[in-house]
C-alpha cells in the first residue's frame, strides 16, 4: 500500500513562532490548502476495491467469508496478485484505485489473480492468554489496563525480552494493549515485507498487510514480518525498523524473527514497547456529550490504519498522545505528528476504529481528522520553537462534505488561535469558506483541553 505525507503549517501570526511544517502519514489523499493550513506532497494513496467473479464486495463480505470458509487468503496476506476464491476456483480480480492529490481520479488497473484451490477451513481458534498471565506475573491480557487516571503507565518501563516470547502470542505485560477490533490475536496490524527476513536490506519491497479478522489466534505474526501494537494513551509505540517501505511505505512494530520469537526492531528507540509522549505540553478530550465518542488513531509507523482506539465518554477527560518530534519516528527525513480520526458521537468503537469498506461517515470515513505534536527546533531555521501544536480538519478527499454531530471547543490559557468546529465550519465561519481546518499553537508548559459539545 501507498501512502501520502500531509504538513500542517501554523498561521502566519503566532504568538511562539514562525510558520512551520510538521508531517503526519494519512491513508487519504489530502487536498492542498489555499490558506496553508494544511498542505500535502509526498507519494500517492492506493485503495483496494475487492471483487468477485466480477461483482465488487466488501471487505465486511471477504472478512465473513474467511470466517464460514468460503473465502480463504494465501499464505494469510492479502496482495494485488493473490486472491483465493471459492468453487469452482474463478480468477479473482483486485482493483488498485490510485487517488494523486492534483489530479481527477485515474481509472482502475486490474491485476488478475490466478486460479487457486480451496483450502478447507480450519476451526477458527480464539485469543489465548499469555504465558506472563499463567504464571501469575501479569494481569490477564483481556482486562490489562496498565495507565491511571493520571495518564501514568506501570508497565510502559518494563524493558522488553527479546527473543523470548512466541509471535503468536500477544505480549501483555510491557505496556502494549490488546485490541480486539482487527482480529489479529491483540495486534493492530501486520505487515510481510517480501524480503522480510533478509539479514542487509535497506528498504523493503512488495509490503503486504495482513487482512483484518484473519487470525484470531494471532498466528498471522510469523517469521520476517513486523507485528505492531497499540499503546495506552498518552504512550507511543517504540519499535521499528530501520529499513522502510522501497516507495516509502512506513514499517512499525516488533519483529517476529526466524526462530518465531518477537524482538524489537532494529529501528527501536527504547528497550520498551512504549514511550511517552511530550511533557512538555498536554493535550487532552473532554466530553460533555450524552453518547461516547471514538477517535481512533493511526497505527504509525505500520499500516497507517486508524486501529489504535480511544473512546470518550460522557463526562470523561483523557489524554492524547503528543510526539516530540525530536525524539520520535520520522518518515523519509521528515518529523511526525500522532493523527486521529474522529468520528460522530454514538458510533461503536469496533466499527470506527477498524479500516472501513468505503460508505457511512465512521472509521476511515469520519468526517474529522485531528494531529498533534510537539516542537523544540525549527529544522528549517535552527531557531528554538518549544511549543506544541494541534490541527483540526477535514478529513478531505476521503468525505469532504461529512459532518460530526456535534461540535469542538479549543480551551486553555496558553493556546493561540484556538480551533473551534460547528456544522462543517471551522473558526465560525458562517459564510462557509473556511471548511478545511485551523492549527492552534501550545505554549511551553500549557494545556489544551479539547471539548466536544452539543451543537
Amino acid at each position: 500500500m501507498r501512502y501520502v505525507a500531509v504538513a500542517f503549517a501554523t498561521a502566519a501570526a503566532t504568538a511562539l513562532a514562525k510558520p512551520h511544517g510538521y508531517h503526519a502519514r494519512r491513508h487519504a489523499v489530502a487536498a492542498k490548502r489555499a490558506d496553508l493550513v494544511v498542505h500535502v506532497q509526498g507519494p500517492v494513496a492506493t485503495v483496494v476495491v475487492y471483487e468477485l467473479n466480477g461483482q465488487k464486495i466488501t471487505e465486511d463480505d471477504v472478512r465473513n467469508g474467511i470466517a464460514n470458509g468460503t473465502l480463504t487468503w494465501v499464505d494469510g496476506v492479502l496482495s494485488s496478485s493473490a486472491v483465493v476464491a471459492p468453487p469452482p476456483t474463478p480468477t479473482a480480480t483486485v482493483q488498485v484505485v490510485e487517488n494523486n492529490h492534483d489530479t481527477e481520479d485515474k481509472a482502475p488497473v486490474e491485476h488478475s489473480a490466478p486460479p487457486a484451490s480451496v483450502v478447507a477451513p480450519e476451526p477458527t481458534k480464539q485469543p489465548q492468554s499469555s504465558p506472563l498471565a499463567e504464571t501469575g506475573n501479569s494481569p490477564d491480557p483481556l482486562t490489562y489496563q496498565p495507565v491511571d487516571n493520571d495518564g501514568n503507565c506501570s508497565d510502559c518501563d518494563k524493558e522488553f525480552p527479546n527473543g523470548k516470547l512466541d509471535c503468536s502470542q500477544f505480549p501483555v505485560g510491557y505496556g502494549a494493549i490488546l485490541v480486539h477490533n482487527e482480529g489479529l490475536g491483540g495486534y493492530t496490524g501486520i505487515q510481510a515485507p517480501a524480503n522480510g527476513l533478509s539479514k542487509r536490506v535497506d528498504a523493503y519491497h512488495n509490503i503486504m498487510t495482513v487482512p483484518t479478522g484473519s487470525c484470531p489466534d494471532g498466528s498471522c505474526c510469523s517469521p520476517g514480518r513486523f507485528c505492531s501494537y497499540s499503546c495506552p494513551n498518552p504512550y507511543l509505540k517504540m519499535s521499528w525498523p530501520k529499513p522502510q517501505g522501497s516507495t516509502k511505505e512506513s514499517v512499525g512494530g516488533l519483529f517476529c524473527n526466524q526462530n518465531g520469537k518477537l524482538e524489537m526492531a532494529d529501528g527501536s528507540i527504547s528497550k520498551s514497547l512504549c514511550g511517552r509522549g511530550s511533557t512538555r505540553v498536554k493535550v487532552q478530550v473532554q466530553s460533555k456529550l450524552s453518547k461516547p465518542v471514538s477517535i481512533c488513531r493511526t497505527d504509525y509507523p505500520g499500516t497507517e490504519s486508524e486501529t489504535l482506539p480511544l473512546t470518550i465518554n460522557p463526562g470523561e477527560t483523557k489524554e492524547l498522545a503528543n510526539p516530540d518530534q525530536s525524539a520520535y519516528y520520522e518518515w523519509d527525513g521528515k518529523a511526525t505528528s500522532a493523527q486521529y480520526y474522529v468520528n460522530n458521537q454514538g458510533v461503536e468503537e469496533k466499527r470506527a476504529c477498524t479500516w472501513g469498506n468505503g460508505s457511512g461517515d465512521e472509521g476511515n470515513r469520519a468526517p474529522v481528522n485531528l494531529g498533534t505534536s510537539f516542537v523544540s527546533i525549527d529544522r528549517t531555521t535552527r531557531k528554538p520553537v518549544n511549543a506544541g501544536f494541534t490541527a483540526l480538519f477535514q478529513n478531505k478527499p476521503t468525505n469532504p462534505y461529512a459532518k460530526l454531530n456535534f461540535a469542538i471547543q479549543f480551551t486553555g490559557g496558553g493556546v493561540s488561535s484556538p480551533c473551534t468546529y460547528k456544522n462543517g465550519h471551522y473558526n465560525g465561519d458562517a459564510k462557509g469558506d473556511n471548511f478545511d481546518g485551523c492549527t492552534a499553537s501550545i505554549a511551553d508548559g500549557s494545556t489544551l483541553t479539547i471539548v466536544f459539545t452539543d451543537n
